[in-house]
């Protein structure tokens, strides 16, 4: 009886080893549409260079002015600290919603699928910070009722 038990452990250590072994050099492939599109929808770190590079290549005279200026140093200092973003001035503020409005024609007049993606990720980000700075806004205080 020992043996068998002992034989039936053994059986099942060497069989649990192979299926570990065989999980260990499994690849998954992902083939779904959505493989091909960026991992984030934000432009943060990396994708901020590389969609400066982007401006920087296609559109080098856009890339001189003072908004194109204005709204990468806004970004900038969203991806070093999001809450850096709400001690801006409200005149910045202007700034770089002005700016983001020439960034968005200038990306969709380049008519091409990356300008595209450049154009929803700046978007999506600019959203994100008029988003904090909205909900950053001093609450006034409500009048006692009694």
């Amino acid at each position: 009886m020992k043996s068998r038990v002992i034989f039936a452990s053994l059986i099942l250590g060497v069989g649990l080893m192979i299926s570990k072994a065989d999980a260990a050099t499994t690849t998954n492939t992902d083939d779904s549409p959505a493989a091909n599109k960026p991992a984030s929808v934000m432009l943060v770190n990396d994708s901020l260079m590389q969609f400066a590079a982007y401006v920087g290549q296609n559109n080098v005279k856009f890339a001189q002015t003072t908004n194109w200026q204005n709204f990468m140093s806004v970004l900038s200092l969203y991806n070093q600290s999001p809450a850096a973003v709400l001690n801006i001035s409200p005149a910045s503020r202007v700034r770089f919603n002005e700016a983001l409005a020439q960034v968005n024609i200038q990306l969709a007049n380049a008519n091409n699928t990356e300008a595209t993606r450049w154009l929803n990720q700046a978007d999506y980000t600019a959203r994100m910070i008029n988003f904090l700075w909205n909900v950053n806004q001093p609450v006034n205080e409500a009048p006692d009722v009694q």
